[in-house]
This record gives structure tokens, sequence and C-alpha cells, in this order.
């Protein structure tokens, strides 16, 4: 075991090696409630990693309980991407396809086996490197990995009181009955806010209101093509409207740049989102 190395609502995340020198990170549960909550949380999580075993979600080696606090040992990541703006001469345009590319992947995999993860952000996807055998002192080749299924749900276990953080809340959990219901497209428009942070090289912060005005989209709306379209389509309030799934939006994503990309007058906006495309 080593050094904490990060931290979440439901436990700690430490470094650790194995006897076979893997580099792992070991998640220790919080004792957020009485023993048996605690223990079901823990087992919850630990079915979820095995049941969704895929190249681009973080792989899940161990878990036990060792004097009634419980582990959840998985591969040890990089960094999460929130890291990337702290480098220089940082370019988000070079980042979002290679992110996408490998999060899309995971988040369609998750959506086929009627799971939605609710929490992806800037510090639940990795960058991780896989280890040369050859050559210690390569890092590697670079990869994206989704992890933290901590809070994924079932598609009929979705309601709005899963935890999420308050700045990233959908539409449709704030208002329901004007935006439409709560399903596997809130993991859409995550993924919409995560390239949207990107694109801009920050974390963006958005209140309850700028959520139901549809601030996200309006400054998606501003990115260059083919970013401002597929963005766009990802971050629209109204649920029905916005894109259907990740593989569609792995497609707007690579969609042919117009000669000119058409931007839209502002009190175009809402009835550009309650059209159909």
């Amino acid at each position: 075991m080593g050094l904490k190395i990060g931290e979440g609502h439901f436990g700690y995340v430490y470094n650790c090696v194995d006897v076979w020198n893997n580099s792992l990170a070991a998640k220790v549960m919080k004792p957020l409630g009485p023993y048996e909550k605690v223990k079901a949380s823990a087992e919850a999580e630990l079915e979820k990693l095995m049941h969704l075993r895929h190249p681009h979600i973080t792989y899940v080696f161990d878990a036990f309980e060792f004097r009634e606090t419980f582990y959840i040992i998985t591969e040890r990541c990089y960094c999460p991407l929130k890291s990337l703006f702290g480098l220089e001469e940082y370019n988000g345009f070079i980042w979002i396809k290679p992110i996408a590319r490998c999060l899309l992947q995971a988040v369609r995999y998750a959506h086929i086996n009627q799971f939605a993860h609710q929490d992806i952000h800037l510090g639940n996807v990795f960058a991780a490197f896989a280890k040369n055998e050859m050559n210690a002192d390569d890092p590697g080749a670079i990869q994206f990995k989704l992890g933290d299924l901590g809070v994924a749900k079932l598609f009929s276990e979705i309601d709005a009181a899963n935890t999420r953080a308050q700045w990233m809340l959908p539409p449709e959990v704030l208002e329901p009955s004007e935006f439409g219901p709560l399903d596997y497209r809130i993991d859409i428009y995550h993924c919409g806010l995560l390239f949207l942070h990107l694109a801009h090289g920050s974390e963006l912060r958005f209140t309850a209101e700028e959520i139901k005005e549809g601030k996200p989209r309006e400054l998606a709306l501003q990115l260059p093509a083919p970013y401002s379209f597929a963005l766009e389509k990802a971050l629209r309030r109204h649920v029905p409207y916005r894109t259907a799934d990740a593989m569609e939006l792995w497609r707007d994503l690579n969609s042919p740049e117009p000669a000119q990309a058409p931007q839209p007058e502002p009190e175009q906006l809402e009835l550009e989102e309650k059209t159909p495309e």
C-alpha cells in the first residue's frame, strides 16, 4: 500500500503494488453508514465492475474485507483528465477525438448492458499507459478509461435521488416535467459537458438556472465544426431531441466539416432545439 492519490464521495483511493509488480489502485470504502450498508455498497460496485469488463473501463483485479473495511483493487491509471489542463501549450481540440473514441466505446458498452454511469466528468475519466514489458523506462502507449462506477445504475433504477455533483446536473434532473425523462441520455449530456470542458481547457461550472437556460449548449455552438454540431446536440436540454446514443455522438464528432458552419441567431436557438433533425 502506498500514498493516498484520490478521494470520492464513497471512498479513498491509494496507490498500491502487488507481487507481480502491477501498478494498482485500492479504493477503501468510507464508513458512511452501518457495516451492512457499507458492505452492500462495496459488493454492488464490485458486481458492476465485474459485469462491465471492457478495455476502456478500469479493470478490477481483486476485492476483499480486512478488519471490517472493504477494499476494491483496480488498475492504476496515470491521471484524471483534469490534469491535462496543466500541460504546456494545451490544445483541447487535439485531445477530444482520441478521448472520445475510448470513452464513447465504454459508454456504449455500459448502455448495451442496461447501465447508466451517471457521473462522467473530468475526475472520473483517466489517461492510462499500456506497459511496455520490454522496456521499464518506456511509459507505453496512452489510452483513456472510464472509472468509478459507484453510482452507476440499471436503467430501471435511475431516479433524481442518485448522487451527482450539482454543477453537472442535466436539465431533466432539475425539471423533468419540462425537459423529459431521466434515462441513459444523462450520460450523453455528461459526455457533451466533458468534451466542452476539454475544448475550453478548463472546468466550467454552471448554476441551476444556467443549466435550465441552456448555457452549455450556447457555448457549444460557438466552437468550430464539427464540435459545434456534435456538442450542441449532446447538450440539448429536451431529452427527446438530444443525441440518441454514444455511437451517434462519435459519428457526429467525425462528420465532414461544412464549407461554412451556420451560426444560429440567439432567438433561433429555442426553435431549433425543439425541432427534430
